[in-house]
């Protein structure tokens, strides 16, 4: 396998686990808020990972939003709606574990209604660009 074919292949795969998490959060959004956000969150972050990927930008193992938005370029046409959704990052451990104090943080129902909205659109853009890239030839 060519590294281009390898890296058709990891942004591909990038696209498949953004849908997949997507839909699990579409699906749970109404009885499990907390795991709704992880999902949504892990969405955004495997979008994010293969247009940096088509960019040939290596992310390591970060895993906020912000973080890996600013190792694209600032002038890259979905810098701002990667950027937009950073709220998310905390999605990342601060609902799957108990805090300090031994308390389990919510994650608010309009807050996650308002997201997924724009996590939609996102999956629809990033999802075209990441697709484009990986059919070319």
């Amino acid at each position: 396998m060519t590294p281009e074919e390898l890296q058709r292949l990891r942004v591909n795969s990038f696209l498949q686990l953004a849908k997949e998490e997507w839909e699990v959060a579409s699906e749970i959004r109404g009885k499990h808020r907390r795991q709704a956000a992880y999902f949504l969150q892990q969405c955004v972050e495997k979008l994010l990972r293969g247009v940096l990927e088509t960019e040939s930008v290596p992310a390591g193992p970060m895993h906020n939003i912000r973080g890996l938005a600013d190792l694209l370029p600032k002038e890259h046409p979905l810098f701002d709606r990667f950027l937009e959704l950073d709220e998310l990052s905390p999605a990342a451990t601060r609902y799957r574990y108990p805090s300090p104090r031994g308390t389990v943080a919510d994650f608010d129902e309009r807050r996650l209604a308002a997201l997924l909205p724009k996590v939609e659109a996102l999956m629809k853009d990033a999802g075209a660009v990441l697709k484009k890239f990986a059919e070319q030839k």
